[in-house]
């Protein structure tokens, strides 16, 4: 240790440069070092889609999901499997243990699809998929919205793809996708009445279509030695072409137009799929993703940058919109958390200077730039970005850096102020330190050791902040030893008043009730621990909250119309909703709004997950001013929309800083039967709406929709000449519609469609009414059918291959833990006989997964913790000393939350493991400090001497820790004021008893009950030194 301070010491001039280097290159690596929102990490989940239109969701279950979900099982990478089941629909996902390595998942995603591709022989005939999306997790940095006012869709769609070819060009950018695209169509829409007047069947039609608009090589033949290729083109060129086609009129001679027979227009979609708005205007939605390692800010700009530039070449109208926009809410995070660190490291300063005098406490100061440069230099190699847990790293380690230098200057001004030559002070300082400071550090490290070794999505999560608390640390004891002592030698002066006024009067008290403590020492243990165990009952007050909600200038609305309702009707509401919300009166707070219809939108933000593919719900996203703004107008919306839109649910969210929702609670109910299950979830459900304040309570499966079946007379039908696929795929031309040819426009393939006008496909009577070839006549189709309405699923889920339906509450008053034990009685009378089972989900089970986690990796933190402070005193009492004061962190921590009213949260526990390692630290440093007093002064003596030595250091340390996190506690932002609110009553409660407790405990363990620990370890134990005069 003394080496390394001594080389600093006497090869100044490197080390001035080593500074100076330190900073600069600091700066730089700032500057080229990556920045976001959230730590990069990989979601682990496959989503596998097959479709069959038409196909009941029970059947889809047994035909298409049975099949898909034993095809995954043979996956053994794959921990859950839910599937989603829709008519005609399946979309299942495939969750995959988060103990795969990243650099395992091609692998594991190349063998899904070919289990998928295998599964396909198993579907039914005509079954759409299993299509694979790896993708499923990935995050857009950016949404351009491009709208314009007189332009169609297809302009639009030009005008996306265009924009979408240009910034590939753009460094950095990775996948860029289109959302509500609305694909072309040509209609050839039928008026029955009329095919009927003129006897022509609808076959003749379209034979006559199909061979007319053909492309067809037409032979080859020499000529002259030159062969000249033939091609037969009766391609239709455009709508009247098609208007123009002639089909034949039976028993009749002449033709008559297309036109005359049918309605041809050329249009788009019907049912719209996924239509999106951006202020009320139809929109096409373009989704960028950045590629790994890119700086936020820097791709950011460029990105805004080729968009504006890109949108002066459109034709004037085109306009593009951000929607969503990552770089400045990464620039407004950053920089406020970085006002945080200066903020700490200011007011830091200022306690120093009051305390230590100008000199020592800028050269304590200096330990936090030379830290946090070394950290960031280190962070571009580690692979570690700038994000908000690293940040809350950096904050989390400022005490415990400002410890370690303070600690190392305070003993070298102290030595100083005795006459001592700076040098001497310095090596001496180092000497007596660096061994247990290093100690100190590694024990805090192992603090945060279970979170490096996460595995998966939680690991990728946690892992910066364990490793730069690591960094920083390491930069703390390396500035402390090294770069400190040189500016001690060159810029510390001695403080002759102060040496001349004698010990300061906190020494004086202190030491006076050290010494009054140690024949009671008894008594201030036990005491101590009693206010540990008081203390720990008030966390019983404390509300929990992992994760807090994000203060992005952002709401979101959830909308949901009854299953079943038509995407127009959907579209309907949805956009009178965002009527009202463009309503400068109403809303003065709101500046723009995204609308997705039947779709939750790309995934613009790491916690969200996009909601399900349904035409009956909508996804508005509202962006306002400021994050005040954005509150206020989230709880006018939620009264307006209760009141206002009853023919909707709506959900109105703000975005979770963490990986599931805060408050929620989910009660999940499997078991075979759909009846009984729905009947137990309607219990649940029923008594969840007693509890108060309820903002959420539903199910996942949603009402019966009514479907009309069918039924054919088969022998009437085979009778007069016609089957069930006949009739089948006629009334799916007549309604839904059916390719019968397509439309060539340059590099584009237009679907010719066959339906029947909306007139005639909008009721019952036209159903009854809808006209049949057969044997070379038309008959009705109630002829050889009977219509039978039968409510059915709209849809189910399944978890692991059974049937489970999952209820979500949420109370505007009560935690998710009290909504809980609200709900828990009626949970525990459910029938659950028949093979039906309940599993709790939610905050409070994401909560405990996530401490039974870090609890596995606890055994090897102590082990770490263990081996590290037993090197240093090699003494068993020592070591169970020092342990014996972490309780003491939990003292004023529920104290701090409660008179604030913030919660414990994720970060807040976090805080608790850094209170840990001052603790430890002061108690190392203090315990080390009686071992040197005591070689030379007996045990009492010893003990009252190196107390009062270390109270000054140990005092200043709580102190500026205190005070330096004051502003974050008051404007700190809800992720980091609960941590910094808590680590101040922890810390200041803490440090108070522990200041009391060791030197006791030290006098019990080494003077009460010496001889007991003298007979048990036999002397070999560092516990009696010579010059003890009790013990010797």
């Amino acid at each position: 240790m003394v080496s390394l301070t001594r080389f600093g010491v006497e090869s100044s001039r490197f080390t001035v440069i080593a500074m100076i280097g330190l900073m600069l290159l600091g700066v730089a690596a700032y500057l080229g070092l990556s920045k976001r929102e959230d730590p990069s990490i990989t979601i682990r989940t496959v989503v596998v889609t097959a479709e069959f239109p038409g196909m009941a969701p029970v059947r889809v279950e047994e035909l298409i999901v049975d099949p898909i979900e034993r095809k995954a099982r043979e996956i053994s990478e794959i921990e859950d499997i839910n599937a989603l089941i829709t008519p005609g629909r399946a979309v299942v996902h495939l969750n995959l243990y988060e103990t795969v390595p990243n650099d395992e998942l091609p692998e594991v995603f190349e063998e899904i699809r070919n289990k998928m591709n295998d599964a396909k022989d198993e579907l039914p005939e005509n079954t759409k998929g299993p299509s694979v999306n790896t993708d499923y997790g990935d995050v857009v940095v950016a949404t351009v919205a491009v709208t314009g006012e007189g332009f169609d869709y297809r302009e639009l769609r030009e005008s996306a793809k265009a924009l979408r070819k240009n910034l590939y060009t753009v460094n950095g950018v990775g996948k860029v996708s289109l959302m509500g695209v609305q694909e072309e169509r040509i209609w050839l829409e039928i008026n029955s009445r009329k095919l009927a007047a003129v006897g022509i069947q609808i076959q003749q039609v379209l034979d006559d279509l199909q061979a007319q608009n053909i492309i067809l090589p037409a032979g080859q033949f020499d000529s002259g030695g030159i062969n000249l290729i033939l091609e037969a083109n009766g391609e239709l060129k455009d709508i009247e072409a098609i208007n123009n086609v002639l089909t034949k009129v039976p028993d009749l001679d002449s033709n008559v137009r297309l036109a005359d027979i049918l309605h041809v227009r050329r249009g788009y979609e019907d049912p719209k799929t996924t239509p999106a708005y951006y202020n009320g205007k139809p929109a096409i939605m373009v989704g960028i993703q950045m590629t790994k390692g890119q700086d936020i800010q820097v791709l950011g700009a460029k990105i805004k940058k080729a968009v504006q530039d890109f949108e002066s070449t459109q034709p004037i109208g085109i306009e593009y919109s951000f929607s969503t926009y990552q770089e400045t809410k990464v620039t407004k995070a950053v920089n406020e958390a970085l006002l945080n660190v200066v903020q700490t490291a200011g007011v830091v300063l200022l306690v120093l200077v009051l305390f230590l005098g100008w000199r020592p406490a800028v050269i304590v100061a200096c330990i936090v730039p030379f830290t946090v440069m070394f950290t960031v230099i280190a962070m571009g190699p580690m692979g570690i970005e700038l994000q908000v847990v690293s940040i809350a790293a950096v904050i989390l380690a400022l005490g415990l850096l400002v410890d370690n230098g303070l600690v190392i200057v305070e003993d070298i001004q102290s030595q100083l102020n005795r006459g001592i030559d700076p040098k001497d002070a310095s090596y001496a300082a180092s000497k007596q330190f660096g061994s247990p400071l290093a100690v100190a550090s590694i024990t805090t490290v192992a603090a945060f050791l279970p979170l490096l070794i996460l595995h998966g999505t939680e690991g990728e999560y946690g892992y910066s902040l364990g490793a730069v608390v690591g960094l920083m640390l390491v930069g703390s004891w390396i500035s402390a030893l090294y770069l400190l002592p040189p500016l001690c030698v060159w810029f510390a002066k001695k403080s002759p008043k102060k040496q001349d006024k004698g010990p300061s009067l906190l020494i004086t008290v202190y030491g006076k009730l050290i010494t009054k403590a140690l024949p009671v020492s008894l008594l201030v243990v036990i005491g101590s621990y009693v206010i540990v165990v008081l203390s720990t009952n008030l966390f019983g007050g404390v509300k929990n909250e992992m994760f807090p909600l994000s203060e992005r200038n952002q709401y979101l609305i959830y909308m949901d119309m009854p299953k079943g309702t038509a995407i127009s009707k959907t579209e309907e509401e949805a956009l009178a909703v965002q009527e009202w919300l463009a309503n400068k009166d109403e809303n003065p707070e709101v500046t723009d709004t995204t609308i997705y219809v039947g779709d939750g939108g790309p995934r613009f933000y790491l916690s969200l997950n996009p909601g399900d593919v349904d035409p009956a719900s909508a996804f508005i996203l509202v962006n306002t001013n400021d994050f005040e703004g954005a509150l206020v107008a989230s709880q006018r919306a939620q009264r307006y929309l209760l009141e206002q839109h009853p023919a909707a649910r709506f959900k109105i969210k703000r975005l979770s800083m963490g990986g599931s929702e805060s408050g929620i609670v989910d009660i999940k109910i499997s078991g075979p039967g759909v009846d009984k299950l729905l009947a137990l979830a309607d219990q649940v459900e029923e008594k969840f709406a007693e509890a108060p304040n309820m903002i959420q309570n539903e199910d996942d499966w949603g009402n019966k929709v009514l479907k009309i079946i069918v039924d054919i007379a088969q022998n009437k039908a085979r009778d007069i000449g016609v089957t069930s696929e006949n009739v089948s795929q006629i009334m799916d031309s007549f309604y839904s519609g059916s390719q019968v040819s397509e439309f060539r426009e340059g590099t584009y393939s237009i679907p010719i469609m066959l339906r029947a006008e909306k007139d005639f496909r909008d009721s019952l009577e036209d159903l009854e009414n809808l006209s049949i070839p057969a044997n070379g006549r038309l008959i009705s189709l109630d002829q050889v059918a009977t219509f039978i309405p039968k409510y059915e699923l709209s849809q189910l889920r399944r978890e692991n291959q059974q049937r489970t339906i999952k209820i979500s509450a949420k109370s505007g008053t009560l935690p998710a833990a009290e909504l809980l034990e609200f709900i828990q009685p009626t949970l525990d009378e459910l029938d659950l006989s028949g093979g039906y089972s309940i599993e709790i989900a939610g905050e409070t089970a994401d909560s405990a997964d996530i401490n039974q986690k870090l609890g596995s990796g606890l055994p090897y933190a102590f082990l770490v913790m263990l081996t590290a402070i037993m090197f240093q005193f090699n003494s068993f009492r020592r070591v169970t000393l020092v342990f014996m004061t972490i309780p003491f962190i939990i003292v004023g921590a529920p104290v701090g939350l409660l008179l604030l009213n913030e919660p414990m949260s994720f970060f807040g526990t976090l805080g608790i493991i850094s209170l840990a390692g001052i603790i430890i630290n002061n108690a190392i440093v203090l315990i080390d400090q009686i071992d040197i007093e005591w070689k030379t002064h007996g045990l009492k003596e010893a003990i009252v001497i190196a107390a009062k030595k270390r109270v000054t250091p140990i005092t200043l340390t709580t102190l500026t820790t205190v005070v330096g996190l004051t502003p974050m506690a008051i404007n700190g932002g809800a992720l980091f004021e609960p941590m910094a609110t808590l680590m101040i009553g922890g810390l200041a409660f803490g440090s108070l008893i522990s200041l009391f407790f060791v030197p006791t405990a030290f006098y019990l363990l080494f003077g009460t009950f010496s001889r007991f620990f003298n007979h048990v370890f036999r002397k070999n134990d560092r516990d009696v030194y010579p010059a003890d005069p009790e013990h010797s």
